[in-house]
């Protein structure tokens, strides 16, 4: 059985991890909030971790953290001790899950193959529904096929369906630019409610008749109603990584069309509901807009 590592345990790693646990993996938890490592390891029958040193019999080690910075550090970040790429066995494979910038997936796959670590890139899709389900979507970008099946055999604990995306990077650009899609629509379709209770339509009515014809979308299926109009604003996905990562996929875009007006617009929309409100939901963000459009 493959010895697995999960680090990272926060809205989405945490129900990821436990999924991991319930497949029966021998697994350690990592996060940097201890205690919590703790209270999930006591919950899934798992060992929390604190010291690099105990990673040295890890065979796969999964990352779930906010930005590719996190990652970096703490796998070849260590001050006082040995990092945990320099602890990992060689051979071993880090299955990088996180919202990441491509072109830093690919510097870290440098880093790390020269401790003879691999890496494949497999950022989700989903929301916390299915990463509690186990029913995500997987982008897995990989330069070793033999690195890939290790990560496929843990990934499909976590996952519906992994789509093979190609070389290292591309599940992370992927994974950009579906962002990227999907805030297009949640920044439209915020545009078009605000827009239409200006001239007396019902929200509501609004989402309802947007989900049953062609603006349908993931957005107006599970965000719209429960989370804008009905104002629970706990999606699950704040406001900052959305605005991160529509930030990656503008670099993405940019680099490979020379231009990218629309990934411009929507960053620009989120960039400004952001300075305004900080660290909330992101769909937080339709009440500045309401009254930003309200006091024009």
């Amino acid at each position: 059985m493959i010895r697995v590592a999960f680090i990272g345990l926060g809205t989405m790693g945490g129900p990821m991890s436990r999924n991991v646990a319930e497949a029966g993996f021998p697994l350690l938890l990592h996060d940097a909030d201890t205690e919590l490592a703790r209270r999930l390891a006591d919950e899934y029958g798992a060992k929390a971790v604190e010291s690099s040193e105990d990673f040295a019999d890890i065979d796969c080690v999964v990352t779930m953290l906010p930005t590719s910075a996190h990652v970096a550090a703490a796998l070849t970040g260590s001050e006082h001790r040995r990092s945990i790429a320099e602890v990992l066995p060689d051979g071993a494979v880090v299955v990088e899950m996180s919202s990441s910038n491509p072109l830093e997936t690919v510097e870290l796959s440098t880093t790390l193959s020269h401790h003879g670590v691999r890496l494949v890139d497999a950022p989700v899709s989903g929301a916390v529904e299915r990463a509690r389900s186990g029913t995500l979507s997987i982008m897995l970008g990989a330069d070793d096929e033999e690195a890939a099946s290790v990560a496929l055999s843990v990934l499909d604990a976590m996952s519906e369906r992994v789509f093979r995306t190609g070389g290292i990077g591309t599940g992370h650009t992927m994974k950009a630019l579906n962002n990227f899609v999907a805030a297009a629509a949640y920044t439209a379709a915020s545009e078009a409610l605000i827009a239409g209770a200006q001239r007396g339509l019902d929200s509501q009515l609004m989402v309802d008749i947007l989900d049953a014809s062609t603006g349908q979308s993931f957005v107006t299926s599970n965000v719209l109603g429960p989370h804008v109009v009905q104002q629970q604003h706990a999606s699950g996905f704040s406001l900052p990584l959305m605005t991160k990562d529509v930030g990656i996929a503008l670099e993405v875009t940019r680099d490979a069309l020379g231009d990218a007006p629309v990934c411009e617009a929507v960053q620009g929309r989120l960039a400004d509901a952001l300075e305004a409100l900080g660290a909330v939901d992101h769909t937080e963000a339709f009440e500045h807009w309401r009254q930003r459009a309200s006091s024009r």
